[in-house]
């Protein structure tokens, strides 16, 4: 037996199937009117290991977790999880008094800040921590390889305008490869980062999909 669960706003309970693979999970729910729409434009993990294969072979006991679209404190090493609006001057200042004296040249920093728009209140956030922790784990490892070393923290649930929702920084010790590691990591993690934005209009979140992008692997069950 293996559980299914189906993540950020796909909105359906849990699930426990006798399945040997993911292509019986797909006839599956290609028959569930719940899911069968999201199938083209999920991501699929197993045991939190994102996979590419419909044939990868399952065991009893395993996890299967669906990922649609992503926009893009709990603390682990230099990523940051808080609840609400990120205190943006304590985050910086630590960071900055943290690396300052570890002979880095450079410490660039982007700040995200929630734009009043299409009369929305705010956004909200929903975060897959395990993936999230895999995926920042990947970047660390690459920036090392460079001399760097990447940051990050995200808010969870409610971020009213005006106010942060994500912040992220590169230390390196050359200045061009802190410029251009930034901006690479902002757009992988728009794209690929588990964590799902919604629109906060007249107290309601409403899923951002047509501001979402589908995750490396999206369709595997389609």
């Amino acid at each position: 037996m293996v559980e299914v669960e189906f993540l950020g706003p796909i909105n359906k309970e849990k699930m426990n199937l006798d399945i040997s693979n993911l292509s019986q999970l797909s006839e599956i729910l290609k028959d569930d009117e719940k899911v069968s729409s999201w199938l083209e434009k999920c991501a699929v993990a197993v045991n939190d290991t994102l996979v590419s294969s419909k044939e990868m072979p399952l065991s009893d006991g395993d996890k299967i977790s669906l990922l649609p679209p992503v926009c893009g404190g709990w603390k682990m090493q230099n990523l940051q999880l808080f609840e609400g609006s990120l205190p943006v001057e304590s985050i910086t200042n630590f960071w900055y008094d943290e690396f300052r004296n570890s002979n880095y040249g450079a410490i660039i920093t982007f700040v995200g800040v929630v734009r009043d728009e299409d009369n929305i209140e705010g956004l909200s956030f929903d975060i897959y921590e395990p993936i999230l922790k895999s995926w920042f784990d990947s970047w660390q490892e690459r920036a090392n390889e460079k001399n760097a070393i990447v940051l990050m923290a995200h808010s969870k649930g409610d971020v009213l305008n005006h106010t942060s929702s994500y912040i992220a920084a590169v230390c390196s010790p050359k200045r061009r490869v802190a410029l251009e590691m930034i901006d690479e990591f902002v757009e992988d993690f728009k794209a690929n980062a588990p964590i799902w934005k919604y629109d906060i209009k007249d107290g309601k979140r409403v899923y951002a999909e047509d501001r979402s992008t589908p995750i490396n692997g999206a369709g595997l069950l389609h």
